[in-house]
């Protein structure tokens, strides 16, 4: 058996790994890089193996870091089974064509723009190769093992990370005996707003384990609340605008579900709200679908028996068309924009940040991780000025900054699943995360006594035993 790292190493984006093991090719994800355009565009556009010779893939969940090249790899000769959880077969389909769409229309957007210049883009694939992709998804149940050879064996465990989020456990009959291989994806955390906490295995051999967070803590998740609460109070004493870039998958369920418990509990003004984004308005959708599954958690579900619905559809406003969104630039606040992309490197936060950035009645919510690289992280980190479609911009607007709502374990949280781990592993390896922060993590692992612990980088091949 081996292990190559194709992406999702020394960064959080781009999650990707080849695992080889009697004579099979099995890809682990295969994600989205996301940062500067142009740095990024290169490393999207080829891989680090023979997309025609895979034999299967096995995707943790629909987050575009995770999913997000999957198109790419079927329009360059990938034919085969692509395995998840229902939900995220379901979420990707969603997803996939959305990212498709807003690569077109990005790129029709940027090259209008800047016409005079002659700068021009292209997206790196369209709706087409997205559809071409979704007709390799096989849905596979959580728990059940999925034969890939006579030798090869899979299953999904829940991750708690998302919605349908699985960690991959893949069982293999080597010469020298049974070996497990157990990627985390996104590890959830061990209390979370909505979903039910990981599982921890046992008797892995070779660990692959995010480390996003694996230097910081979390506020406890009881705080969101008073945190939201606070700066919606404030928004509505200025009548200002609170712009929330916000991932449609997971957390814009999240912030809503929060708000919806906050107004109906009349702990917070009447304020509007508005989710502005088509596919967080059709994932919102699948939630509700899926709401009294077994990956969320028991709190969650009492709620929804006890409350009804949890993500204010009589309340809030999901705004569809073009010229809906458009309007809301329109008008005055109060109000909360939650929109696409949590990064801010795509969709219709864009438009409504360049035009209330400079603004001083704006807040900016960032509630998720900001890759390097990306617009949000640099607004995060307090930039004065920032480039929106390629033309600068003054930061005006307040910038909030919440870590509360994270669905990433933290350094706590992954200390307790690396230790709970009996017998420790052959090998850990710490993907999906910032240089600093896996480093870190290397060293708390090495003041618990886990000492096998590898940070590898891109393109890095492991033989395993």
């Amino acid at each position: 058996m081996k292990l190559t790292f194709c992406g999702g190493v020394g960064e959080v984006t781009g999650s990707s790994h080849l695992l080889e093991a009697e004579g099979r090719k099995i890809l682990l994800d295969c994600g989205l890089f996301q940062g500067h355009r142009g740095a990024a565009i290169d490393k999207n556009k080829s891989f680090a193996f023979k997309p025609a010779e895979l034999d299967a893939l096995l995707l943790s969940h629909a987050h575009i870091d995770h999913s997000g090249r999957l198109p790419l790899l079927a329009k360059q000769g990938f034919r085969k089974p692509i395995y998840c959880t229902p939900p995220t077969v379901e979420l990707c389909s969603l997803m996939l064509m959305d990212s498709a769409h807003l690569q077109e229309e990005d790129a029709k957007f940027f090259n209008k723009i800047h016409a005079d210049s002659g700068q021009r883009i292209d997206p790196l694939y369209g709706m087409d190769d997205a559809n071409a992709c979704l007709r390799l998804f096989k849905a596979h149940e959580y728990e059940q093992t999925l034969a890939l050879s006579d030798k090869v064996r899979a299953r999904f465990v829940n991750a708690g990370h998302v919605l349908g989020s699985a960690m991959i456990d893949v069982e293999v009959d080597t010469a020298k005996g049974k070996r497990r291989v157990f990627f985390t994806g996104d590890l959830g955390r061990r209390h979370a707003l909505m979903m039910d906490p990981p599982h921890v295995p046992q008797n892995v051999d070779y660990l692959l384990i995010e480390s996003t967070y694996g230097d910081r803590v979390h506020d406890p998740i009881t705080l969101v609340e008073g945190q939201l609460q606070k700066v919606i109070q404030q928004a509505w004493d200025e009548k200002g605008k609170i712009i929330i870039p916000s991932f449609a998958l997971e957390r814009t369920q999240e912030i809503v579900f929060v708000i919806e418990k906050l107004r109906r509990h009349k702990n917070i003004p009447p304020i509007p709200v508005y989710v502005d984004s088509p596919m967080a308005v059709n994932i919102t959708t699948l939630f509700n679908k899926f709401k009294t599954g077994f990956s969320f958690a028991p709190e969650f579900k009492a709620y929804v028996a006890k409350e009804g619905d949890p993500f204010g559809f009589e309340s809030v406003k999901y705004v569809h068309s073009v010229e809906e969104s458009k309007a809301l630039n329109e008008i005055d606040g109060p109000m909360v924009i939650l929109s696409a992309s949590g990064m801010c490197e795509g969709g219709r936060v864009l438009h409504h940040l360049r035009n209330n950035i400079e603004k001083d009645s704006t807040t900016i919510l960032i509630v998720g991780y900001q890759a390097e690289g990306t617009l949000g992280r640099r607004i995060a980190e307090g930039a004065k000025k920032v480039k929106i479609f390629g033309l600068p911009h003054e930061v005006g607007a307040r910038v909030e900054v919440m870590h509360t709502f994270s669905a990433h374990a933290d350094k706590v949280d992954l200390l307790w699943f690396m230790k709970s781990l009996q017998p420790a592993p052959r090998k850990i390896f710490l993907v999906h995360g910032d240089p600093g922060d896996r480093l870190k993590l290397k060293a708390h692992l090495h003041d618990q006594g886990l000492d096998d612990v590898e940070c590898p980088e891109f393109g890095q091949t492991f033989e395993l035993e």
